[in-house]
């Protein structure tokens, strides 16, 4: 049995002939005020479109009158009435005694403004109906199994936020514009370029000489910053992993299964890499006789130096901090776990290089990223161009920016932030080994981090719809101007789909679609698959784009990063990366060389 949806325009307050919002004496007054000053025509015609006005005759004036303004003639009824008749159009505008009659019914010019407000007001109520009406529909059609609405529940509540959004937006029901309506905004652009250098209404990057090529971030563009994960932080494949269950090994596990976190709960798979080779390895041992195989980059949540009192929940002395396995020594370092109800402690005994073996990284979805590996359950730690594009619009620029992170949590991001701003070593910072010197640094950048227009979402399984939703919300409230997703191949759609390929694909679309729904660049970072491995130069190219042909497709320009000394520890230009613009919709490929300061977590531009 199939409901039909409720007749809209009945109820208690009204029947089906109620009347859409409306406020004519306000329109009248409007026109009658703008062709009584000049002055009031350009308070108008800041908050008033034409299509604001609920009756077609005001519209028609309204247009006329505009039409004149900005030929710099005056617009009076006369002039007015001359201009309509010209255009055919003077009886539906009510004659030009309407105009007059306009004119006298305005006590003052002065409240032009106010009655401006009042139409746009009921105009926005006017499509907050319309958009009432046409999310009813989509609910009474997706319920009905109609064919004219494709997607799941998910697609129609994102549709339906998007009419919301275009209301309060007040966006232009016209989808084209004459060419002659876009000529001053485009010449009004090409002087704010020559006065600006170059760079213009774009977002710079912090890269001088990208911006030369690239003359910022655009609004509407998408930007993919792909690289090889050369900061993974893996596990040898076989490595035991706890699960509710029973065990697994990190060979095994599959996103969607679930593992046991580092509080004892089970948490849940939400993403895992592919399989890794010629990593740097270590065996790192505990002292109470595990070891784990893992590589250079791995992360462990530890206490250093710090006493520690076994068997009281909270009891642990110091700072808890993550470390990577190439900054673990014997003795210094405690790891502890709560999965048994009881503290247990270990020491980190022996940290020794092993020959590579074959690695993997997984996520997990609880707040702090921590899950157990090993038979004697150790707690563990799954996981920079696109944050420097992000300090460069919110710290140097002013520029409101997300970042929306699937990788790193905000305290880890916080901590590169700070390690880049203040030019302290992440190292240090990690560790716990910070120097006065370092906290004197940190402490003169915090008030101008704390300025900084920067928000941070690390919300585990973020799907795009969520990410959408939260961007409209933070354009409408602060004014958003560059969203950062990181990164792309962590994207879950929550839905089953025929292949990865083709869900990547979908991400892709959407970041473009977002993009050009919210007028903001989207840099969106990717991974490179180990096409780049097996070339003698390593150097990436657009083909190595992991999992779907369809970002390089959508991508206004994407940029791929290489570092030779990921490659060749020995070579000449250790401590250099080039960032490669593979592709650039709008101007020339290049390749830039920049310097990679990996203790502070950044690139910078290289030094003259």
């Amino acid at each position: 049995m199939t409901l039909a949806p409720p007749h809209l325009d009945a109820g208690p307050s009204g029947g089906a002939d109620r009347t859409p919002p409306q406020a004519l004496e306000a329109e009248k007054s409007v026109l009658g005020a703008m062709m009584m000053s000049k002055d009031a025509i350009a308070d108008v015609v800041e908050i008033v479109r034409p299509t604001d006005f609920y009756r077609p005759a005001h519209q028609l004036i309204y247009d006329a009158i505009l039409d004149l303004y900005s030929r710099g003639d005056p617009a009076d009824p006369i002039t007015v009435a001359e201009e309509l008749t010209r255009a055919g159009q003077l009886e539906r505008a009510g004659g030009a005694l309407n105009l007059h009659t306009l004119v006298n019914a305005v006590p003052t010019a002065a409240s032009a403004g106010y009655y401006a407000e009042i139409v746009t007001e009921r105009a926005i109520l006017r499509r907050l109906v319309t958009a009432g009406t046409r999310i009813t529909q989509m609910g009474y059609d997706t319920a009905s199994g109609s064919t004219e609405v494709v997607g799941s529940v998910d697609d129609v509540v994102d549709r339906a936020q998007a009419e919301v959004y275009a209301v309060s937006e007040r966006r232009a029901n016209e989808d084209y514009v004459h060419i002659e309506s876009l000529l001053q905004a485009t010449l009004d652009e090409i002087d704010r370029i020559s006065a600006t250098g170059g760079i213009g209404t774009g977002i710079p990057t912090g890269f001088a000489q990208l911006d030369e090529y690239t003359n910022g971030l655009h609004p509407g563009q998408m930007i993919t910053v792909a690289g090889r994960p050369g900061t993974g932080k893996a596990l040898a494949l076989d490595t035991p992993l706890p699960t509710p269950s029973g065990w697994t090994t990190m060979a095994q596990v599959a996103v969607g299964d679930l593992l046991i976190g580092a509080d004892g709960a089970p948490t849940r798979v939400v993403a895992a890499t592919e399989v890794m080779q010629d990593r740097p390895c270590y065996l790192v041992s505990f002292s109470d006789g595990g070891a784990i195989v893992a590589d250079a980059q791995h992360q462990w949540r530890v206490t250093v130096n710090a006493p520690v009192l076994v068997g009281a929940a909270g009891a642990v002395g110091g700072v808890p901090v993550v470390v990577t396995t190439t900054g673990l020594a014997p003795g210094e370092h405690r790891v502890h776990d709560w999965a048994t109800g009881a503290l247990r402690v270990r020491t980190v005994t022996d940290v020794r290089p092993v020959p590579s073996v074959a690695v993997r990284c997984v996520q997990v979805d609880n707040d702090d990223h921590m899950y157990l590996a090993g038979r004697s359950m150790i707690p563990t730690h799954n996981s920079t161009l696109a944050l420097d594009f992000a300090r460069s619009a919110a710290v140097r620029n002013g520029k409101p920016t997300v970042i929306f992170s699937l990788e790193m949590g905000r305290l880890e991001i916080m901590m590169r932030l700070f390690s880049a701003e203040a030019s302290v070593s992440l190292q240090n910072i990690r560790s716990g080994h910070m120097t006065d010197q370092d906290w004197t640094r940190l402490a003169r950048r915090s008030s101008e981090l704390a300025e900084a227009p920067l928000f941070i979402d690390d919300s585990p399984n973020l799907t795009m719809m969520e990410i959408r939703a939260k961007s409209r919300r933070l354009r409408q409230r602060n004014d958003l101007q560059l969203i950062v997703i990181d990164y792309m191949q962590l994207m879950t759609s929550g839905k089953r789909v025929e292949s990865r390929q083709q869900e990547v694909s979908e991400f892709s679309r959407s970041m473009k679609l977002l993009a050009k729904e919210l007028e903001v660049p989207v840099v969106a970072l990717s991974q490179l698959n180990r096409g780049p491995e097996q070339r003698t130069d390593k150097k990436p190219m657009l083909s190595d784009l992991r999992e779907s042909g369809s970002i390089e497709q959508d991508s206004d320009m994407v940029i791929l990063v290489h570092r030779p000394d990921l490659y060749e520890p020995e070579t000449e230009r250790a401590g250099e990366a080039d960032l490669i613009l593979a592709k650039h919709r709008n101007g020339p490929t290049a390749t830039v060389a920049v310097a990679f300061q990996g203790r502070y977590s950044r690139f910078a531009d290289m030094p003259n």
